[in-house]
């Protein structure tokens, strides 16, 4: 089983316009809503691979309900902490003609501390039957940078392997635990530690901080220059592969949901590596990976790992 926890959930609105124009009148070609924040977006990968997920953290209101139904649509079991106020809504533009995204992201509503203390109990619980646990997203706005570092705790005292995909403070808060594994992007890698990293051998040792503090994979995802895995024992790159880019939005996700599903499943690093950026490339084309398994496959025998020497 692989849970996830999302702080910050939302409904993620996706709206198609050809040649967005700011201060305008714009008409839509199409529009979709669907469950996000990280977490989410991590349960839904894992599920469409063919894992066995639930996905916790704070839902409220009638948006909260729709994402709960929505999820147990895709067959998604939950165990959210329910709020006495609305989820939040994100806005994605997508600029058809200029291939451009344009994120309205609401920060979200504060959490009370007793709301708080029920995530805790629930992640204590399933942290007891889960191989893997995922924490990853922003936080509202009243919760402290130190919420990971005190969850991904909870949860390696129960023998559970933990991820973190997060930025800034609470990276850097959620690290001093020693999760298993990290995963920023690279511009989130950039802000948290307020450098410009210019090449491979930056990276690297930018991420020595992560292995000092006792994590074991720290995973860099760079957009359409692939992703860099770094370990104690070496580096490994993936070989970028082109493809139309359809949708950017969650690309990292799918490849926490990848990690998330090979760890669970005890793969090879390399394999899971592999796994997950052909994971991350069906995303970027088809915009989904729900019912791409098989092309996922085929894509993950075309990618080119380089070990760092």
């Amino acid at each position: 089983m692989i849970a996830t926890v999302t702080l910050n959930a939302a409904i993620d609105k996706t709206i198609e316009i050809d040649s967005f124009t700011p201060g305008s009148v714009n008409r839509v070609l199409q529009s979709h809503m669907e469950p996000g924040g990280k977490g989410i977006n991590v349960s839904k990968v894992v599920k469409a691979l063919g894992g066995s997920t639930i996905t916790l953290g704070f839902v409220g209101g009638d948006s909260g309900k729709w994402i709960d139904e929505r999820l147990k649509a895709l067959e998604i079991e939950t165990d959210f902490v329910q709020l006495n106020q609305e989820t939040r809504t994100n806005i994605k533009i997508i600029d058809t003609a200029k291939q451009q995204i344009t994120d309205i992201n609401d920060q979200g509503k504060e959490v009370k501390e007793i709301w708080v203390e029920k995530l805790y109990d629930k992640v204590r619980f399933w942290a007891e039957t889960s191989n893997v646990m995922v924490f990853s997203g922003s936080l509202p706005p009243n919760i402290s940078s130190d919420i990971y570092e005190k969850l991904i705790g909870i949860a390696k005292a129960k023998g559970c392997k933990t991820i973190l995909d997060a930025d800034g403070q609470a990276l850097l808060d959620g690290a001093k635990a020693s999760p298993y594994m990290v995963k920023p992007n690279i511009h989130e890698l950039e802000n948290t530690f307020d450098v410009k990293l210019k090449d491979t051998r930056d990276i690297i040792k930018c991420c020595s901080f992560f292995l000092d503090q006792d994590v074991e994979i720290v995973v860099i995802s760079m957009g359409a220059e692939g992703a860099l895995m770094i370990t104690k024992d070496g580096a490994w790159k993936t070989e970028k592969i082109n493809v139309t880019v359809k949708n950017t939005v969650g690309a990292g996700d799918s490849m926490v949901g990848a990690f998330a599903y090979g760890i669970d499943k005890g793969y090879a690093l390399v394999d899971i590596l592999s796994l997950a950026a052909a994971t991350a490339t069906v995303h970027v084309k088809q915009g989904t990976v729900f019912g791409q398994y098989p092309r996922i496959e085929q894509y993950k025998n075309r990618i080119k790992i380089l070990e760092i020497g």
